[in-house]
């Protein structure tokens, strides 16, 4: 009886093995035909070239020569998209710079005197204390007081580089950026300097940059009991200075010297390009105001 039921089962499923599957016909896709096109050449994009900008040229002896003037200003240091971010970097990291770090105060371990406990502790029915270094104590030391320590922070160099762009655009567009051909005075007085001062409005809040090694003797000498007013070389400059002062005033320079370290060689300048004269571009931006 179950050898049959067995040789039933076995036989219906080899029928159900030999059963042929089902397919599915391949359809037949047609290809587009395609046609020979000529192979169109590329034509390079246009890029406009980088053009100067144009500051009118400031001077210390009178104002209408210098008014037909202008200096032309490399785009990549004097016209650099406006970054907050990054000045506030600059400011800080040179702030944190300047912080002596020499504040110091004595735990309780290096407080000088005898390490004897003041009284028992039981019996006198007053509060238990140990030496007299105890912070608790006058005298005694400092529980987490200020060590020396140094506060400087670290910023990289190409961040520093765009803040001093950052810093030299910002003053050309709230027109407190000016150009002289030379940061230099005639007499060593201070009231002939301060008088000159006042006629342009640059009596308060001017820092002038040279970009010679040292200020000119009679320069620093002329200004250096004038309250708000500032003289320093390219070398000594910082974002901090720039953002600090009201108004910089460059001499050529200075321009020069800025240009070679900040600039990115796009745009070579020369000397007999460096100021043009009767100047009637829209572009000319106006140098530093009162």
């Amino acid at each position: 009886m179950l050898a049959a039921l067995r040789k039933s089962v076995a036989g219906s499923s080899q029928a159900i093995c030999r059963r042929r599957m089902a397919t599915i016909a391949p359809t037949l896709v047609q290809s587009k035909p395609t046609t020979s096109s000529q192979s169109k050449p590329t034509i390079p994009k246009a890029v406009d070239p980088i053009k100067p900008v144009y500051l009118t040229m400031s001077s210390f002896t009178s104002k209408s020569a210098s008014a037909k003037k202008a200096v032309a200003l490399d785009p990549t240091v004097f016209d650099h998209p406006i970054r907050r971010d990054i000045l506030h970097l600059c400011v800080v990291h040179h702030l944190d710079s300047l912080r002596q770090g020499t504040a110091s105060t004595k735990t309780r371990a290096e407080v000088a005197g005898s390490r004897r406990k003041i009284r028992p502790q039981k019996g006198t029915g007053r509060a238990r204390l140990g030496d007299r270094q105890s912070p608790m104590l006058r005298g005694g030391g400092v529980a987490f007081g200020p060590k020396s320590r140094d506060f400087s922070t670290k910023l990289n160099r190409k961040v520093i580089q765009m803040g001093m762009r950052v810093a030299l655009t910002m003053k050309l567009r709230e027109q407190r950026l000016g150009v002289l051909q030379r940061i230099n005075w005639w007499s060593h007085k201070t009231a002939t300097l301060s008088s000159r001062l006042d006629g342009l409005g640059w009596r308060t809040g001017t820092l002038f940059v040279t970009g010679e090694s040292e200020v000119p003797a009679r320069m620093r000498l002329a200004s250096r009991n004038l309250r708000g007013i500032e003289c320093r070389t390219v070398a000594d400059l910082v974002v901090y200075d720039i953002v600090k002062w009201r108004r910089v005033v460059l001499d050529l320079a200075a321009v020069n010297a800025l240009e070679r370290a900040f600039g990115k060689g796009l745009l070579a300048i020369s000397d007999s390009e460096r100021v043009v004269s009767d100047v009637t571009h829209s572009s000319v931006e106006v140098g530093a105001s009162t």
